[in-house]
């Protein structure tokens, strides 16, 4: 007799564990009636349409191409770790819009896995009661996942994982979502790569604290969690100029590298050079770089939720992407904080923060594929 059962989590193909996991690009945010404007519009750049049907099918094309290619990326749009101002969710919308009015298509040899499914109300199922978990996954899954995790940063964990049993060789270019989901990806690849991984982390804020008001994962704690994955000292942090402790007290509390904004400035070349001569001398062969916009200027990345003055150029952060690509393996990132509603425009192809960002994520992608 057949069960009537969900399927498990083991019984369900990779790919088909994707296709719940994930949403076509911009339709990860999960609302009831109301924000469906900007991804709608999103479709019609992408995929020539807003047709859901249309959408569907060029989307289950680009899952078919998993195996065959080697760089892709996923947006997370979630935004509830976020601490000051929110808009963070529409990130990977505003940065897709960017990059297609900038550049009309996609590299021919990258995928848009499309968006995490977002609930957003939630962060991490470690801060979820099992009956939550159990219900959260029959409204998302509509029954098919049992077993599978429900909230966005949980959901991404799995989503990397599920992709390299896809493809051992899949380099991951991701879009936030504030920075709670660079931790999700990091610790994928650090539980990968730890003995040759180094992270070079652009950020206004160090990211270090162990938990925030007793929350554990979240945009101020993910740096924290990937040091402490990592090895410290191959951790290098660079565009600080905003913490309730000065420089010496995080380099003594943990042996980690910061390049503070105030010192890169005036000196963008021989902070380039001792960030390369540092990595190669802890045995760093592979890097991922986490690229939070509010590392750069407010002057050219205003619309985040934390704008900060005196901070990096963009020349210099894109220069620096691409030295160490020439030295190093860039074998995944992210950009984050990227919150377009906080500009005023309701169209975000010619929003400067959001063009920024765009052009930040190509060069992540050029750094992957070289």
């Amino acid at each position: 007799m057949a069960s009537n059962s969900p399927p498990s989590k083991l019984e369900l193909s990779a790919l088909d564990r994707l296709r719940l996991f994930l949403r076509p690009p911009g339709r990860g945010l999960l609302t009831v009636s109301t924000g469906g404007d900007s991804a709608a519009r999103l479709a019609k750049l992408l995929y020539g349409s807003d047709s859901a049907a249309v959408i569907d099918s060029q989307w289950e094309d680009t899952l078919q191409k998993i195996r065959r290619v080697r760089c892709m990326g996923f947006g997370i749009p979630s935004d509830t770790g976020a601490g000051i101002v929110k808009g963070a969710n529409l990130g990977p919308i505003g940065l897709r819009e960017a990059y297609l009015a900038a550049h009309k298509t996609l590299p021919k040899e990258f995928l848009d896995l499309g968006d995490v499914a977002t609930v957003p109300h939630l962060l991490h199922d470690d801060m979820l009661s099992a009956s939550q978990i159990k219900d959260v996954a029959q409204a998302l899954y509509d029954g098919r996942g049992a077993g599978l995790p429900v909230s966005p940063l949980s959901i991404a964990e799995s989503v990397v994982e599920t992709l390299w049993e896809l493809n051992p060789d899949a380099r991951l270019a991701v879009i936030g979502g504030d920075h709670s989901v660079s931790w999700p990806i990091i610790k994928g690849y650090g539980n990968r790569f730890r003995e040759e991984l180094g992270l070079l982390h652009f950020d206004a804020h160090t990211d270090l604290l162990a938990a925030r008001f007793g929350v554990k994962y979240c945009f101020a704690t993910w740096a924290y969690h990937a040091m402490k994955l990592l090895k410290p000292h191959r951790v290098v942090q660079v565009g600080i100029r905003v913490s309730g402790h000065n420089k010496t007290y995080w380099t003594e509390k943990y042996p980690i590298v910061q390049h503070w904004a105030h010192e890169v400035l005036g000196n963008e070349a021989g902070t380039a050079d001792a960030i390369a001569a540092h990595f190669e001398a802890q045995g760093v062969t592979k890097l991922y770089i986490s690229n939070d916009i509010d590392g750069t200027d407010s002057k050219w990345a205003s619309a985040t939720g934390t704008p900060e003055t005196k901070g990096l150029h963009p020349e210099f952060v894109l220069k620096l992407i691409a030295a160490l690509a020439r030295d190093f393996d860039v074998i995944g990132g992210d950009v984050t904080e990227l919150a377009p509603p906080l500009s005023g425009l309701r169209e975000f192809s010619e929003e400067p923060t959001c063009r920024l960002a765009a052009e930040y994520w190509k060069g992540l992608i050029d750094a992957m594929a070289s």
